[in-house]
């Protein structure tokens, strides 16, 4: 029986020496897996940091590339458009040259033709003239008036007083109406004036003016024999038709 409690003790400390022999060889296991798992680990950190640094470095080279291409399309877009602006420039200044010849052209032929023809000088005399007639029949209309306004001042029974209101009167009336209406006739105008320097100064206008210009001289007789009106008025009256269709 003793015998047999000793081999058990005996065998109880085997056990005893086994497992602990196993927990040590577990433990010396599970370090170096940690310590290997550990330096994988700072392994693949070093290159999670190296990728990051070739990432960001790449992303600068990326950006700086992009600048550069960048910035080398916009001074070629700027040089291409200089060089089609200049070309453009050149052309229309060549076209307008052109154009003015021409233009000028057409108008010495026609006002040279225009003093020649008869008919046409004169409608262009009788125009201006009944435009003068016109201005000194409202002058003189416009006198008697004044005339009329100023025999108030004769009621007064100072001779002295009386000329002085007589005249001042003649004065104030003529005077304040002529400067009404002159500035009435300027305030139009001008209206015109910016009304078609606007819309109608440019080419196409001055092309149908010469062109109805032209017209009215080289074939004033036909024109006169067909409809009896003054030359200058019915060119005058045409350009008018145009702008008002033009406004439509």
């Amino acid at each position: 029986m003793l015998k047999l409690n000793a081999e058990l003790k005996k065998q109880n400390e085997k056990l005893k020496q086994d497992k602990l022999n196993a927990e040590q060889e577990a433990e010396a296991t599970v370090s170096s897996v940690k310590r290997e798992y550990e330096a994988k680990g700072r392994e693949l950190d070093r290159r999670i940091g190296e990728a990051a640094k070739q990432s960001a470095s790449l992303k600068s080279e990326r950006q700086s590339i992009s600048e550069d291409i960048e910035q080398r399309a916009t001074a070629k877009y700027l040089d291409q458009k200089k060089e089609l602006d200049r070309k453009f420039k050149a052309q229309t200044a060549s076209y307008d040259s052109f154009l003015l010849g021409l233009l000028l052209y057409g108008v010495l032929t026609t006002v040279f033709t225009a003093v020649r023809s008869e008919a046409f000088k004169s409608d262009f005399k009788t125009f201006f003239m009944v435009i003068w007639q016109f201005i000194v029949n409202a002058f003189q209309l416009l006198l008697k008036g004044g005339q009329w306004v100023s025999q108030l001042g004769d009621k007064i029974p100072q001779p002295v007083v009386a000329t002085i209101a007589h005249y001042l009167l003649l004065i104030v009336f003529v005077g304040g109406i002529a400067i009404g209406v002159g500035f009435l006739i300027f305030l139009g105008a001008s209206k015109v004036f910016e009304f078609y320097t606007e819309d109608y100064a440019d080419t196409m206008s001055l092309a149908v003016f010469l062109i109805s210009l032209a017209v009215s001289v080289y074939f004033a007789e036909p024109i006169r024999a067909v409809i009896p009106i003054n030359l200058l008025l019915l060119l005058i009256l045409v350009h008018i038709v145009y702008v008002l269709i033009g406004h439509l």
